[in-house]
């Protein structure tokens, strides 16, 4: 799996046990957005602000994508 912004988030504070404390949310939850390389929507802002990552790095690559301009249609 290539490195995501989650990983950043739990680097930045320092395990994922610690991440889940200051969201309020299991480890378990931290585990499963580290396997899918994205958070749920509603935790993006919460976690870019307090860890600086960016939400682009954080929100679901398909989501993404229905921001992204795709050039001539």
């Amino acid at each position: 799996m290539s490195y995501s912004g989650v990983r950043a988030a739990v680097s930045a504070a320092g395990s994922q046990a610690q991440l889940a404390s200051t969201l309020g949310v299991t480890q378990q939850a931290v585990s499963l957005w580290v396997r899918r390389g994205f958070v749920p929507a509603s935790r993006v802002v919460e976690i870019e602000s307090q860890y600086g990552v960016d939400r682009v790095e954080l929100v679901n690559p398909r989501t993404l994508e229905l921001f992204t301009p795709r050039g001539n249609l």
